[in-house]
Formats: structure tokens, C-alpha cells, sequence
């Protein structure tokens, strides 16, 4: 997916000046209101912020980021009027040169908790000394201030011409309160925590009591999807800030109602059916694990199935930890482990429906970040558990719009008590068993590098790891001094070899090589 994401090509990636701005973002070939089918859009600004970082690529970097952001910064309602600091929409135009919402002319709360403050607020994670970001963070939370009714309640959304309030017959049953929790970390203004915790609590009382939900899709006029996921985890870093027990019991209760909409069955047997002329196991082609991306009757879910996009395994993971119900752990693996059957094989990167198969990411190019951004929240959450905490990485915020999965990579974390950076170098290290993952850090003081490796699957497994030292600094020779292998406590054994090592572990373990180099 790296290497997809970053040919302008094959994702889909343009260049153009708006108000005499360079902006970037990626083509966006479904359904846009007013479109000419010249609809574009940027998704995951943490992931790519993060796959910035862990690769250290100038092609992301330099070529990318900066006009990424360009597009955040003009994505953002600049008039002082009512919708100032406000998201102007999801989508650029480039023939009629505007922005616009997907599904009208209209402007949602929680859009702007979305498009301005989770975004704006992964990237100051990275680019703290972003001054000028800081100002529209600023912008965008008081916008979500004044909005704000006394009692903590939003509007679900507001007709762009008239300012009068729409879709009045429901309620905005979302984590739209998150917002103002990401401008207090951002700008340490108390009364940014005050207003989330006051629309913290009607959200509390009036979605989480009564296991109400709204969902962020216009196209299905608002019925419970991943929003709810995104409440759980909103929720949980409140609770992080405030340490107010309630919102610690908020975040569970909603991860188990969200727990209704994974599937569950029917349960996949070995039995080989044949899928567009390919024969498949029934266990590779399963729903079970999977959420949809909205339900009901007017839903995608009867009609494509589940989404492949299973933001929710890295949440699900840390409510295992919290509350040591099991049912999380299994859905979070049965979500993440074995699909690659619906991965296309050219990119690596898998479809977002169900039904499609493996036809890669179709239309929508942009669904790419959310993959990277998901998969590296489960491993690093996986990693954190096995490792009983001896490994963690600080998560920054949600991305918007499809899950709660968090950023990482902005600052060191921890492994077995040194600190270190993720790292991702393509042809680094190279490993024969598909069933073992990965995760790579650096401490360049120390001349160390970690691969953190997990086997994800039910019984021990065997690799073979090969390491091309070459790989790790651009133009610079290192040889390996020495390694030793570490165990789900830290305990260290030294290993033979300098090139390669065979390394076994235990079903659903962990195992870290800590090689020093010179």
C-alpha cells in the first residue's frame, strides 16, 4: 500500500491551485452532490502523516504533505459568518473550484469535529510548531462552541443558505463532543474541556443510557454505523483526560452494543465453494469478525455485506485489556487475521465492501490511508497487550470518518524499558511465514533496532528472518553487532547469527530481536 500510495497514478493524486493555493488530494469516482465527476478528497491525514514519518519517503514528505495540507487549511469555511471555522466539505470540485458535502448543500457539527479538529489535530501531533494550524483549531472549536446548545446538544446538520437547522426529526446521537476534547489537548484552553465534558454528558445520558445511536452517512439518512465505534473510543480518552469513572463505564457500555453490529455467522467451515472462477475455503471468505458500514433497512449491509474496513480490532483490543471480556479479543482477530482473499494482489490493497472481493479499492482510492491506519492500530494494540505493557506506543487521535482507529509515530514509545521510534523500511527484513506480523523500531543513539514480531495464529509457528542492513539508512553501510531474542517479559537470550534467525513462537505470542548494529 505504500508503494500504491505513493505513484500519483495508481492513487489517483492531483495537484491543483485554488484561491492561488497548490492543493492535493486523490480522484473520488462515487457520487457527489453537484459533482461533474470531478469530485476529490483526502482521507486519514494521520496515516499519512504516520507512513510519513515511519518511512522517512521524500515523496510523501515533500510532495505530498504539503499540498495535503493546503487542502486542509482551504477545506475550512473562511468568511466571519455563522459557519466561520466550520468544514466547508468532505469534497473539492475542481471544475466549479469549491467544496461541497457529499449528500447536499448543508453543514453538519460534527463535520467539523471531523474534517477540521480530528484532522488539523493528527497533524499538529507530527508538526507541533505549526502556528498558523493552531489559529484554524481555534477557529473550528469555537465554531463547535457557538453551536453548542446549554445543554450539550448539537444540530445534525444546518441548510448552507438559510443557517435554519435540518433534518430536525432526529437527533445528533454522535461523538460530536470529541472535537472540543482535541482542541483542549491541542491548545490547553480549559474551557474546550468544560464544553466536551458538557457534551459529554447529554451524549452519555441521552445515546449511551438508551443505546441510541446516529450514524455520519447522508446517503442513508443517518442510521447507526461506525460512528458508534468512534463514541467508544472518544469516550475512553475522556475518560484518560478526567479520570471520571463514568465515562470509563460509557466507553464499555458502547463497545458492547457496537459488538451487535460485527457478524457473527455463519460460522465459516473448510468446505471450498468457487468465487468468480477461484476456488475458495469457506474460511476465507467469511463475514464473521466483520462490522457494516451502516445498518438497518436502508443500509449497505443487506445488499454488499460487511466492510473489510475493520477499524474497530485495535478498540476492541484495548476493551479487552480494561475489561478482560474476551468476546473483544475474538472479534478483533477474527476481524483482522486471514483476509486476504479480498486483498487485490497488484496493490495490496483490500476491498471495502464485502461482495467485491478482491477488486482493490475501485473508486474510492483514498480508502488506502484508512487501511494503513487500521492495521497499524491493531498490531501496535495487539503488541501493547502480549506484551503485558512493556511495549507501548502513545495513539494520538481518530481519523475521521470510518472507525476508531488512532495515529502513531509522532513521538518515541517504550520497548521493555528503551525508548525507541517505529520505523518502516521496505526490504529491511524479510520473513517466509505469512502468519507472523511485524513491527520495527529504532533507538539511532543506542544503535539499536527492534523487530517485534506476533504470531497470529493458534499454534506455534515457525520463521525464518533475513535482514538487508542496507535497507535501514539511505547510502549508509551498518553491520550487525549482535542480537538477542526477548520474551513476552522482556527476559533476554542472545542469538546466533548476524544475516538471518530462525525464530519460533507460541500461538497469539510475541517475540522481539533486539539487534545492535555498528
Amino acid at each position: 500500500m505504500h508503494a500504491y500510495l505513493t505513484n500519483d497514478s495508481t492513487s489517483k493524486w492531483h495537484n491543483l491551485v485554488y484561491k492561488g493555493v497548490t492543493i492535493g488530494a486523490q480522484d473520488y469516482l462515487g457520487g457527489v452532490y453537484d459533482s461533474e465527476k470531478d469530485a476529490m478528497k483526502n482521507s486519514d491525514y494521520g496515516a499519512m502523516w504516520m507512513l510519513a514519518k515511519l518511512t522517512d519517503d521524500p515523496r510523501l514528505t515533500q510532495k505530498r504533505l504539503p499540498n495535503a495540507l493546503n487542502f486542509k487549511l482551504m477545506q475550512q469555511h473562511a468568511e466571519e459568518d455563522f459557519l466561520c471555522g466550520s468544514s466547508a466539505g468532505q469534497y473539492y470540485l475542481y471544475k466549479s473550484k469549491r467544496f461541497t458535502e457529499e449528500w447536499g448543500p448543508y453543514t453538519e457539527p460534527i463535520a467539523t469535529t471531523y474534517y477540521m479538529l480530528m484532522d488539523m489535530g493528527n497533524i499538529l501531533l507530527f508538526e507541533p510548531q505549526q502556528k498558523e494550524l493552531k489559529q484554524h483549531v481555534k477557529l473550528a472549536a469555537d465554531r463547535l462552541l457557538e453551536w453548542m446548545k446549554p445543554n450539550g446538544q448539537w444540530e445534525v446538520a444546518y441548510e448552507n443558505k438559510t443557517l435554519k437547522p435540518t433534518f430536525t426529526d432526529i437527533t445528533d446521537l454522535r461523538p460530536t463532543f470529541y472535537g472540543l476534547l482535541i482542541a483542549y489537548e491541542i491548545l490547553k484552553d480549559k474551557k474546550y474541556l468544560q464544553a466536551a465534558i458538557q457534551g459529554a454528558d447529554w451524549y452519555v445520558e441521552n445515546a449511551v443510557k438508551k443505546g441510541h445511536f446516529l450514524g455520519v452517512c447522508g446517503d442513508t439518512r443517518f442510521v447507526p454505523d461506525f460512528a458508534t465505534a468512534q463514541s467508544t473510543q472518544a469516550l475512553l480518552e475522556l475518560y484518560n483526560v478526567t479520570k471520571n469513572e463514568k465515562y470509563k463505564e460509557a466507553a464499555i457500555s458502547t463497545a458492547k452494543i457496537y459488538t451487535a453490529s460485527v457478524y457473527t455467522h455463519p460460522i465459516p467451515t473448510s468446505v471450498v465453494k468457487q468465487v468468480k472462477g477461484i476456488e475458495r475455503k469457506d474460511w476465507e471468505i467469511s463475514q464473521v469478525g466483520l462490522s457494516f458500514e451502516h445498518g438497518g433497512v436502508a443500509g449497505s449491509a443487506n445488499h454488499r455485506g460487511p466492510i473489510l474496513l475493520a477499524s474497530h480490532a485495535g478498540m476492541f483490543v484495548r476493551m479487552y485489556r480494561l475489561t478482560k471480556d474476551s468476546l473483544f479479543l475474538n472479534m478483533a482477530r477474527a476481524a483482522a487475521i486471514g483476509r486476504d482473499a479480498f486483498v487485490d494482489f497488484k496493490t495490496g490493497v483490500a476491498s471495502y465492501y464485502w461482495d467485491s472481493m478482491n477488486n482493490g479499492a475501485g473508486p474510492y482510492p483514498h480508502h488506502a490511508w484508512w487501511q494503513v491506519g487500521w492495521i497499524t492500530d491493531y498490531l501496535l494494540s495487539e503488541i501493547s497487550l502480549r506484551s503485558n505493557g512493556g511495549i507501548t506506543y502513545p495513539g494520538g487521535f481518530i481519523t475521521p470518518k470510518v472507525g476508531p482507529h488512532l495515529t502513531y509515530g509522532f513521538t518515541s514509545g517504550m520497548v521493555f524499558g528503551t525508548k525507541a521510534d517505529l520505523i518502516m523500511r521496505p526490504g529491511l527484513f524479510k520473513l517466509d511465514n505469512p502468519y507472523i506480523e511485524y513491527m520495527a523500531a529504532l533507538n539511532e543513539k543506542e544503535k539499536t533496532v527492534f523487530l517485534i514480531l506476533l504470531n497470529n495464529d493458534d499454534e506455534k509457528q515457525t520463521s525464518l528472518i533475513e535482514m538487508d542492513t542496507k535497507c535501514l539508512f539511505s547510502g549508509k553501510k551498518i553491520r550487525v553487532k549482535n542480537v538477542a531474542s526477548l520474551n513476552n517479559q522482556g527476559h533476554s537470550t542472545l542469538v546466533d547469527g548476524v544475516e538471518n534467525w530462525n525464530v519460533t513462537i507460541d500461538a497469539y505470542g510475541l517475540t522481539v530481536l533486539k539487534i545492535k548494529y555498528k
